[in-house]
């Protein structure tokens, strides 16, 4: 009999391959006892004895929500890796009482995320899309006083200091930029190791930066954090970046901003409704650059999602500390 411990895929059929790859399911089966078969909540609960040995979930998108009944036919669980984001939909009380070990991929989504970002960056620093739509309306050749470029002296603003601000701030000095970031909940320690400058309010952030780059969660507390003053208030020419979520922005106190000032930039990759981007009035604005939330994995990126997840149980049954954990209190502030 193996020593090995028992492990289940629980997550969305579909998004199985797209999360695990064929390299990754084979380390899971050297790792654990796993029959490569993605399991449901429903089949659980209804054939619980099939499952009592059962010690580790491998999950990610389209997880359902661990509560007490699938916890119950679930007694040894001692490990969930989460291969994706945010877990804040799927755990619950009962989960947190079981004291089980959960950890999330959100470090592996933060780099896709930042690379699009700082590619957003520079794009907007070299003013790419308003020259673009220049030449598409007939009207030729660059204006090199009005472009700041990607050059000492030009500010760059980053909101919130989680993984993907601090990945971005990371790739920015490759960059001669000076960068400013917004982050109360950030020490003085990891503003220095990321080269950032504080900035106290995000009134000073908006009015001194060139292009601002959101990265806050959406919580109750971010809910419209970045209101229409607030993107009034940018330089001539500056670029809004969002690739966080729609909610964190008053979307149609921008909308009026954008309209009002034909000269400020916006590159949106994220809305508050995102069932149907063309019905959005940004689509229709000359001064918007809007992506169908493209930034995040997609595609092979989202393998280092799986890749993020077997390392953890690598890990675990090593007895080594988690790389992400998530707990009770640090959820808190996660998307």
């Amino acid at each position: 009999m193996s020593d090995k411990p028992q492990s289940i895929f629980l997550l969305e059929q579909e998004l199985f391959p797209i999360i695990y790859n064929a390299t990754a399911i084979t380390e899971i089966r050297e790792l654990t006892n796993n029959d490569g078969r993605v399991h449901t909540a429903s089949e659980i609960i209804e054939a619980a004895e099939r499952f009592q040995e059962v010690e580790i979930i491998f999950s990610g998108w389209g997880a359902p929500v661990m509560d007490e009944a699938l916890l119950t036919a679930l007694p040894r669980l001692k490990a969930f890796f989460y291969g994706a984001g945010s877990v804040r939909g799927i755990v619950t009380e009962a989960f947190w009482q079981r004291d089980i070990l959960l950890t999330s991929s959100y470090q592996a989504n933060a780099i896709p995320v930042a690379e699009f970002s700082v590619a957003s960056i520079v794009m907007a620093l070299k003013h790419t899309w308003r020259l673009a739509r220049r030449l598409r309306a007939g009207i030729n050749g660059r204006t090199l006083r009005e472009m700041p470029g990607v050059y000492h002296g030009s500010t760059v603003g980053i909101i919130s200091l989680g993984a993907i601000g601090r990945t971005v701030c990371e790739r920015l000095k490759a960059f001669d930029l000076d960068v400013l970031a917004y982050d109360p909940f950030a020490s003085d320690a990891v503003f220095a190791a990321h080269g950032a400058h504080r900035a106290d309010s995000l009134e000073v952030l908006f009015s001194e930066c060139e292009v601002v780059s959101l990265h806050a969660p959406n919580l109750p507390e971010t809910r419209h954090m970045i209101t229409g003053p607030l993107l009034r208030s940018l330089p001539k020419n500056a670029t809004f970046i969002n690739t966080s979520r729609g909610a964190v922005v008053d979307e149609e106190a921008m909308i009026a901003v954008l309209c009002e000032r034909p000269d400020l930039f916006a590159v949106i990759d994220v809305i508050t409704d995102e069932s149907d981007y063309t019905a959005s009035p940004l689509a229709q604005l000359e001064n918007v650059f809007l992506t169908p939330h493209i930034a995040g994995s997609g595609g092979r990126e989202c393998h280092r999602m799986g890749e993020y997840a077997v390392e953890e149980c690598r890990r675990h049954l090593k007895g080594q500390e988690p790389v992400t954990p998530v707990t009770r209190e640090s959820i808190q502030r996660m998307a």
